[in-house]
């Protein structure tokens, strides 16, 4: 199989893989890194100069691989990764806060309906998101005993 790609999907293609990439392998230490998804960055990575974009992606004769320019690494990671880190920092604050408030009110006796359950922890994450909109962090407190 073939597939074609103009220089300005090339461009686009090349933000997927950076940033699938980085979603996938970035967590991981060395000796977990899921090798199949280096590789296919590299492969794509191998047509940087070919559709216009060497000054994206250079190539290392020493290692024999591929790696994001400083200004393209720079470039992805304001536009996008740091956007949804932010984003999911705010979510996954206000669900665990939402998660925990909510399951500490339960005794155990009680028997609730999973969908009562889930209808419980989203009124309470949307309180917290209400929250975390007007004041940030600024009224979170953590109890180190």
């Amino acid at each position: 199989m073939k597939i074609n790609f103009t220089k300005k999907q090339y461009r686009l293609l090349l933000d997927l893989v950076y940033i699938g990439r980085f979603v996938i392998n970035g967590i991981r230490t060395s000796d977990q890194i899921l090798e199949e998804y280096e590789e296919i960055q590299q492969y794509v990575y191998s047509f940087a100069k070919k559709m216009g974009c060497g000054d994206l992606v250079e190539y290392n004769r020493e290692s024999n691989m591929f790696y994001e320019t400083n200004e393209f690494d720079k470039m992805v990671m304001e536009r996008y990764i740091e956007e949804y880190d932010a984003e999911v920092f705010w979510t996954e604050l206000a669900t665990g806060l939402a998660e925990r408030d909510v399951m500490k009110g339960s005794t155990g006796k009680d028997e609730i309906k999973p969908e009562e359950l889930i209808m419980k922890i989203w009124a309470r994450e949307e309180e917290y998101n209400e929250e975390f909109y007007e004041n940030g962090l600024d009224n979170v407190k953590v109890d180190m005993k």
